[in-house]
């Protein structure tokens, strides 16, 4: 019956993100606002929209994030540097350092501080021309009496992610360390990522309640309190 008379919204426009945002928090000397914070001010008060859960939020800013009609994002300010800033690229994630920026804003900020140049590419030699790079070539032949290397059979990695940055960080894990392992078609890759915060003062209802339905969307095979 909520749903129906749409006090549980399960589908929402990027179109009425931006305007919450615009009318109860975008202002001239701070344009930028958190994903997260505006999705628990939806839990505590009752005048924002009722969210079916924190997905709808998500799916509302990656179709958003999409276009330059709505907000541009970064994740993270220091110093007025926008870390990770991205106007007009749906590739977001919503998590605690997520900033939506007002877009009139965002362009200004994308003109000041303009991409740097890709760099150039290597150029290609001849067939027959220039070192081989590793992997690409047949390997020499074993001096007499020299015994091979032996080739390592697995991985094992672990590192510490500051959770202020750990969007960025899991991105690029997942880009220099998880995608060269697996450009090998036979290797076998898992990851499984562990988290552990600690409240000396008690986590709040809010907290556990948004972490365990999250953890139940995103398919976590643990995820208890304690």
């Amino acid at each position: 019956m909520c749903i129906d008379n749409v006090l549980v919204i399960t589908t929402w426009s990027p179109i009425h993100l931006r305007d919450e945002l615009k009318k109860l928090y975008w202002k001239a000397d701070k344009p930028a606002f958190g994903g997260m914070a505006f999705w628990e001010d939806t839990l505590r008060y009752l005048y924002l929209p009722r969210l079916r859960n924190r997905n709808v939020l998500e799916q509302a800013i990656i179709k958003g994030a999409g276009s330059r009609d709505f907000f541009g994002t970064a994740y993270g300010q220091q110093e007025g540097k926008l870390d990770g800033f991205k106007f007009g690229d749906a590739n977001v994630q919503l998590d605690d350092t997520l900033l939506l920026i007002e877009p009139d804003a965002a362009e200004a900020y994308e003109k000041t501080n303009p991409p740097g140049p890709t760099p150039p590419g290597p150029v290609p030699l001849p067939p027959g021309d220039g070192p081989v790079p590793p992997g690409d070539g047949p390997p020499g032949p074993t001096p007499p009496g020299t015994a091979p290397t032996p080739q390592p059979h697995a991985f094992h990695g672990n590192v510490d992610i500051n959770a202020s940055t750990a969007k960025m960080r899991l991105v690029q894990v997942a880009e220099e360390i998880i995608a060269v392992l697996a450009t090998d078609p036979a290797a076998d890759v898992k990851i499984t990522l562990e988290i552990q915060a600690g409240f000396p003062s008690g986590a709040s209802d809010q907290t556990k309640r948004a972490v365990m339905e999250n953890a139940k969307i995103l398919g976590f095979k643990n995820a208890d309190w304690e």
